[in-house]
């Protein structure tokens, strides 16, 4: 299967079909939720300006997935689902933002599902067929200024709180996916996604039995342990990569620098 990815030209967003043999990218003649085709080559993939691969109404995410987090148990319970906001979404060069009024902010690895069909109350079969493909995202996450819940719109939504890759993955086996996190040059997390408790499917299928999901939708699905010793101050580097997914390498500043 040929991945997709989203461009910047002439002042206008399209899609785009990567050409992983040569880096080169065609424009997607057609709907990329249905039916489309590979057209005219427009540039490699180098030298065109990406933006993040999806575009969702929903940024929905979840949380206690690993089990190198939660612990060693008999049983586990159900993850936690929260929702962060789309208009957080950044590239994966683009700077993080911290806000002034917290000390402590973390990042998180996480493999992320993009929609490609509307899914509600679906079973795990339904859910899987609904995946467009993957991509890697960054769970950033400030210390909430209350001191009560971090899963909090304040802790998870601000402005560049979710870098997203820029290449939509399809085809490909996610069961067992090396992903890791470093900090100028420090390794952080360093997990499996063999290790979630729920996988795609069930993610999705969990997501859906709270609200409809719909084509360029993302589901995160959680990060492993190592997390809360992921803390980024201004200056500092996060490097965020997934084995055959993709990489982010996000500056970070202070929210008002430039």
């Amino acid at each position: 299967m040929n991945d997709l990815v989203r461009y910047r030209l002439e002042g206008s967003t399209h899609w785009g079909v990567l050409d992983a043999g040569d880096g080169s990218v065609r424009a997607l003649d057609g709907d990329p939720y249905a039916e489309w085709s590979a057209g005219s080559r427009v540039g490699s993939i180098d030298e065109l300006s990406l933006t993040p691969c999806c575009q969702p109404r929903t940024v929905a995410a979840l949380a206690y997935n690993y089990k190198d987090l939660v612990g060693p148990r008999d049983t586990y319970d159900e993850p936690l689902v929260f929702l962060k906001s789309p208009a957080c979404l950044v590239a994966p060069h683009e700077p993080i933002r911290l806000p002034a009024w917290s000390e402590r902010v973390w990042v998180e690895v996480e493999l992320a599902l993009v929609i490609g069909r509307p899914v509600f109350e679906a079973s795990s079969e339904e859910a899987a067929r609904a995946i467009l493909g993957w991509t890697i995202a960054n769970d950033v996450t400030a210390a909430n200024i209350c001191g009560r819940d971090h899963h909090l719109a304040r802790s998870k939504s601000l402005v560049s709180f979710c870098p997203v890759g820029d290449i939509l993955r399809r085809g490909i086996d996610t069961t067992a996916l090396r992903m890791t996190t470093t900090i100028n040059g420090c390794r952080t997390q360093d997990g499996c996604t063999r290790d979630r408790i729920l996988g795609d499917a069930e993610a999705v299928a969990l997501v859906s039995k709270i609200m409809p999901l719909f084509p360029g939708d993302i589901v995160l699905t959680g990060t492993p342990a190592g997390a809360m010793g992921s803390l980024i101050t201004p200056g500092d580097r996060a490097e965020l990569e997934i084995e055959s997914i993709g990489r982010l390498a996000n500056p970070i500043i202070r929210r008002g620098s430039r």
